[in-house]
């Protein structure tokens, strides 16, 4: 779905407090910022996640990003292990700004809050909101 010029894929969930998708394959969740977040933060030039293996929660930092206005410390409902870490994505932060959706952050193997996590179609008035809130 495009919102105002933003994609947002249908086939993933969105976590709209925080811009950020995951797509779930099994009991594994790919964890990504959307193509509006990554608008709002700007040119991301630092990204720093939990380290494989590390057990996170709704409590837990699970990424961090830094562009040149912002730093933004994401916790998520999400419970479970880290079991992978996109190091190209560390590597070229910028990607999260040129191909959002293919730029994923961290894999996690467990469980996330049904609750909130949301298909685009639930949440797509709030994220038109927020784009015209924010989009000059």
């Amino acid at each position: 779905m495009n919102i105002n010029g933003f994609d947002f894929p249908e086939e993933l969930l969105y976590y709209p407090e925080e811009h950020v998708w995951i797509k779930v394959e099994g009991d594994v969740i790919t964890v990504g910022i959307t193509s509006l977040g990554q608008y709002m933060a700007g040119k991301i030039f630092e990204v720093s996640t939990k380290n494989v293996g590390e057990k996170v929660n709704s409590r837990t930092i699970l990424f961090t990003l830094e562009s040149a206005k912002w730093v933004g410390k994401f916790r998520l409902p999400i419970e479970g292990e880290v079991i992978e870490v996109n190091e190209t994505v560390i590597k070229n932060p910028t990607l999260l700004n040129e191909k959002p959706y293919e730029a994923w952050i961290v894999k996690v193997k467990g469980k996330y809050d049904e609750k909130k996590f949301k298909k685009i179609s639930e949440v797509a008035s709030q994220f038109e909101a927020d784009i015209k809130r924010i989009v000059r």
